[in-house]
Formats: structure tokens, C-alpha cells, sequence
């Protein structure tokens, strides 16, 4: 950390060719992910984070260089911004992943889901580990949000407001205020 202020990478997942999952409504993940990683990085520019975003735009940006942008930039977190899909259009709620072995990522996805659990009222499906490229590969702490599922008709809908991506990245910026705090007391 600069000066005190954290250095945040955040990764809108997916863009430009390549959508990420969809809704039956036609909403992309992609756009759903840009929305929230914008309002989340002028909810943390404000308090004096630094902030380094893969994508602000809808281009398509391959994981390697994504990786590669974070790795490069000295940041300390790393948080990826999804959304769910699944072929059962029942299947909803909320989920963060980590890197296994990364006890400072876990206590960041913790701090992450509990936020979103409370602020977005989906089923909280919990805290856990995964071998994505962005967890594994990234020079830092990182946690990889999946926000609902886009694939469920209730969550699209919510997903496609306004108030619901304003409201996701508020909660995801509670949830890395409360990591912060967490570990300036510890």
C-alpha cells in the first residue's frame, strides 16, 4: 500500500466477443459485470484507493492479460466481478471464491459475501476455494465474486436495474472496507 491507500485491481469479467453467461431475457454478463466494477471504482477512488480496472470498456480482454495488467501494477487485491450461470434456470444466489492456500484472499471473499449476502438478499451460497486462472495466477490476494445468476428469470431481472448493480457495488465496497478494517486490527 501507497501511503496507506490500498492499490485494487478490479476485473469486469469477460467483454467485447466474448459475453459470459446470459439470461433467457438476453442480458450479458459481461455489461452486467462493466456496470458494477464502475460504480465500485468511484465508490473507492472517493475514499483515496488506488485502483487499476482490466477492462473499461466492452473489449474483449484475454485472461492472460489481465493477469498480466494486474501483476504489473504492484496492487494489493485483487477482486473479479461475475455473474452465475448454470443450465438449471433454478439454480440462484451468491458465491465468492478464493485461491486455497491464501488465507489473506479467504478473508477477503468473506468479507465480500457476507456483504453482498446482507445487501443483496439472495441465498448465500457461500465461501469457496477454486482454481481459477485470476485466483491462482494473481501476484496478490484475490477473491472472485459471483453476484446472482444470470441464468435464473428472478436475478436477470433484478440484474438488469440500475439500483441493483448501485447496490452490488456498494455492498462489495462494504465488504472491502470491512477487510480493510479487518486487517489494520489484526
Amino acid at each position: 500500500m501507497k501511503n496507506g491507500a490500498p492499490h485494487i485491481v478490479l476485473d469486469p469479467g469477460h467483454g467485447g466477443r466474448d459475453p459470459g453467461a446470459m439470461g433467457g431475457g438476453g442480458l450479458k454478463e459481461k455489461d452486467v459485470n462493466l456496470a458494477v466494477a464502475q460504480e465500485l471504482t468511484a465508490l473507492l477512488l472517493a475514499t483515496g484507493a488506488v485502483v487499476t480496472v482490466t477492462r473499461t470498456s466492452d473489449d474483449y480482454v484475454a485472461i492472460k492479460d489481465r493477469l498480466a495488467m494486474a501483476n504489473a501494477s504492484g496492487a494489493d487485491f485483487l477482486i473479479s466481478i461475475h455473474c452465475n450461470g448454470f443450465s438449471n434456470p433454478a439454480a440462484h444466489g451468491t458465491e465468492t471464491f478464493h485461491y486455497a492456500g491464501s488465507r489473506t484472499g479467504k478473508l477477503l471473499a468473506e468479507k465480500l459475501q457476507a456483504a453482498m449476502r446482507k445487501a443483496l438478499g439472495r441465498r448465500d451460497r457461500g465461501v469457496k476455494t477454486a482454481n481459477f486462472a485470476m485466483l491462482r495466477l494473481a501476484a496478490m490476494p484475490a477473491a472472485l465474486v459471483e453476484l446472482m445468476f444470470i441464468t435464473n428469470p428472478q436475478e436477470e431481472l433484478l440484474l438488469r436495474t440500475p439500483c441493483m448493480t448501485e447496490c452490488a457495488a456498494k455492498a462489495l465496497f462494504r465488504g472491502f472496507q470491512e477487510f480493510m478494517a479487518t486487517r489494520t486490527e489484526g
